[in-house]
């Protein structure tokens, strides 16, 4: 029994002899620097010393993420002497500036230490077109148009899109020009070597005049070199503090007429086509009439009023330039937008058929 209990003993002061071990890393830190993805697995090597009296060992390491792997030798390391851990980091499909550890453990003091790798992988043509399918010059975008989505009028909405800088070099960008409503920051405005960019878009519906569908654009200027970029909205009316009672009497759009046939349309004809349609408030209160419009080719809509009392109407003339329309059959449409909160946005069929 004594000898069980001495063994005991004697292992329990050798592991508090290891735990007690001094040593020391000669760096925690390491920075790549910028790095072609193309370069393949980069590898940062640190150095453990052994402060003496004892031997100490590398119990364990471990990574937090995939992208990141430790190696090192578990073998006992004597009194004065150092052992190496690599650390290789994998830049496979990671553009972008990175910022990774290993933790690893050891018998002796410090007991856990956190190895750092830094760097900027500068993206393959192969993973940038990817994740950044827009080519403008040095800068690449992640998006052909920038999408603000439905806005209600009067409110602001904000949005993000993303650049990435393949250069080698640092890249200026900044916003040339940009409608009223819409205001544009790039974050940063100096982009660092392999490192992305964030546009900050703030559109203020209040500032602008239209209704609907709103196409427009914005100049981006990257490293000398100016692009446009489309950029479209939807603006709402907003019904949000409608009472009952304002709904109760609130404008109706009646449209007797919701398809307009032109019939066989000449394209060779001289002239445009023309045609009319009314728009009726069969409700109680005044008929606003925001924006009548067409995004098809050669159409084109005039409204004779935009306000529209109680039992009277309102009269579209809608022209056609057949010259500007495509394909066999012509099929458009008209929308038409008002403050009716039960049906905001309606919609005119056009229709006819083309000679050969």
């Amino acid at each position: 029994m004594k000898r069980y209990i001495i063994a005991a003993l004697t292992a329990l002061a050798a592991a508090g002899a290891a735990q007690g071990q001094a040593a020391h890393w000669l760096a925690t830190e390491h920075d790549f620097g910028a790095f072609g993805e193309d370069n393949g697995p980069q590898t940062a090597r640190f150095t453990l010393v052994n402060d003496g009296p004892g031997e100490l060992s590398i119990v364990s390491g471990r990574a937090t993420c995939g992208c990141t792997s430790p190696t090192y030798s578990k073998a006992s390391i004597a009194a004065g002497d150092s052992t190496i851990v690599e650390v290789t980091y994998d830049p496979q499909g990671r553009p972008g500036r990175f910022s990774k550890y290993v933790e690893i453990e050891t018998s002796g003091q410090p007991r856990k230490t956190r190895l750092y790798v830094r760097g900027t992988v500068i993206g393959s043509g192969a993973t940038v077109a990817r994740r950044y399918p827009v080519d403008f010059g040095p800068l690449k975008l992640a998006q052909r148009s920038m999408l603000i989505g439905e806005v209600a009028k009067g409110k602001l909405k904000t949005v993000y899109f993303d650049g990435y800088n393949r250069t080698a070099d640092s890249l200026a960008v900044s916003i040339a020009a940009s409608p009223a409503w819409l205001e544009v920051v790039p974050v940063p405005e100096v982009v660092p070597a392999g490192e992305q960019v964030t546009f900050v878009a703030y559109a203020n519906s209040a500032k602008c005049p239209l209704y609907g569908l709103v196409e427009d654009s914005i100049s981006i200027t990257a490293g000398g070199r100016t692009s446009v970029l489309p950029v479209t909205m939807i603006v709402n009316e907003d019904f949000s503090g409608i009472s009952p009672d304002k709904m109760a009497s609130a404008p109706i759009a009646a449209l007797p007429q919701t398809i307009v046939d032109f019939g066989v349309i000449d394209r060779s004809a001289p002239g445009p086509l023309t045609a009319q349609l009314r728009i009726e408030n069969a409700g109680k209160d005044k008929l606003l009439i925001r924006r009548v419009y067409s995004s098809d080719p050669g159409v084109q809509a005039t409204v004779n009023t935009d306000a529209v009392k109680k039992g009277k109407a309102a009269t579209v003339t809608v022209t056609v330039d057949p010259a500007q329309c495509r394909g066999a059959l012509f099929n458009a449409r008209l929308n038409i937008i008002t403050n009716d909160p039960l049906e905001p946005v309606q919609t005119v069929r056009l229709v006819g058929t083309y000679t050969e």
